[in-house]
């Protein structure tokens, strides 16, 4: 199977997503599935009898009872507390968007989860997706709350795992019997090029990796530490782990550190493809490990710095030759970049290239096991 390709890699993920709805020509599918609950009646109050009924379902998705029963409230469109409820959903995204968001006349609908984890509210008309979605999201909540907690405040690559792996679940990824097919998407064996798929590109990677588990849970009981683990399922269950590069950044004269986090394979893909251009997955089966810092100066300046560590110095040079094309937006610019060994440093031009050189080959790894405070 190692020699099997997906020319496609975020096709492929939609592909095999379907591949348990399709029927053998000539049947015709019958299900029994009920009609869809109705969450408000024709004033507009909720009808509470739907409401449960579309509990009723989340259980039955998920095989048990929510650890505390939820209620849904409704929030009038000018609510004062929307906005502290919008920035609470923005924590949760999984790959960062530039921009502030603010909510539009077409906000309607949306849901989010209490901060007690005991219901959820609704801006009026709730839509019945929304309210499906944040009901899966507050039954993992409530089964590992510590989790659910430390998504939102986890800088960098952990975070966007762990928030990566809430919105897929949110979404309803489930199991595939076997995996063995979902396992031809690791880095090893796939390409990479732009689709027209909507969505978000950390999103679908955690919908992959949650289809590859034969058992959803023993995701959220042992979390993946990075999105390297969640495209390589085959490597989450190894028990392979990300290599942190701890060091002081540069000190800058005029500058202070605006941000200062390891960046992960999920945004370097996500790059990728928003981009267009393809690359081939063995390019980043050899990351370890990354990191990068940016400044904000006092005189407009924004420099910045980037260091990945690979697993040998044949990849570590390839990815030099690459990494233009991979970095957020967040590290824009002009930049030079260089392998040292098996390890490559990027840096802004408006930087002094020995600095970010002396800085990357300074930097010692060690080894992330888990997550402080979370199960």
């Amino acid at each position: 199977m190692s020699g099997v390709v997906a020319r496609s890699w975020l096709a492929a993920l939609v592909a095999l997503a379907a591949l348990g709805a399709v029927c053998e020509p000539g049947t015709i599918r019958v299900t029994n599935r009920p009609p869809d609950p109705v969450l408000v009646d024709a004033d507009g109050a909720l009808d509470r009898a739907g409401v449960e009924a579309l509990i009723a379902a989340v259980e039955r998705e998920r095989g048990r009872r929510f650890v505390q029963h939820p209620t849904l409230e409704l929030l009038a469109p000018d609510d004062p507390r929307i906005p502290d409820r919008l920035a609470a959903a923005r924590a949760l995204e999984p790959c960062p968007r530039a921009g502030v968001a603010k909510w539009k006349p077409d906000a309607a609908g949306r849901c989010v989860v209490a901060a007690s984890l005991e219901w959820i509210e609704c801006v009026a008309p709730p839509d019945l997706e929304e309210a499906r979605r944040a009901l899966r999201r507050l039954f993992d909540a409530q089964e590992h709350p510590a989790l659910a907690r430390a998504a939102p405040l986890l800088p960098g690559d952990p975070g966007v795992a762990l928030r990566a792996l809430l919105a897929a679940s949110a979404n309803g990824a489930t199991a595939h019997d076997g995996a063995t097919a979902l396992d031809l998407l690791e880095l090893d064996t796939i390409d990479v090029e732009r689709q027209d798929v909507p969505g978000d590109a950390c999103v679908a990677i955690a919908d992959h990796f949650l289809s590859a588990q034969s058992d959803p849970d023993a995701a959220f009981r042992r979390p993946p530490l990075s999105t390297k683990q969640l495209v390589s399922p085959q490597r989450y269950r190894a028990g392979e782990r990300p290599l942190l590069l701890l060091g002081p950044p540069p000190t800058i004269a005029g500058c202070s550190v605006a941000a200062d986090e390891s960046v992960g394979v999920a945004r370097l893909l996500a790059a990728l493809v928003a981009r267009g251009g393809s690359l081939r997955g063995t390019l980043l089966a050899a990351w370890q490990g990354d990191r990068g810092v940016r400044y904000a100066c006092d005189d407009g300046h924004a420099p910045w710095l980037y260091a990945a560590e690979f697993a040998d110095a044949k990849r570590a040079a390839a990815f030099a030759s690459e990494v233009a094309r991979l970095l957020p937006d967040d590290f824009a610019g002009p930049s030079v970049a260089e392998a040292l060994a098996r390890r490559v440093v990027v840096s802004s031009r408006d930087l002094d290239a020995p600095t970010a050189r002396a800085w990357a080959s300074s930097l010692t790894t060690a080894e992330l096991v888990g997550f402080r405070g979370v199960e």
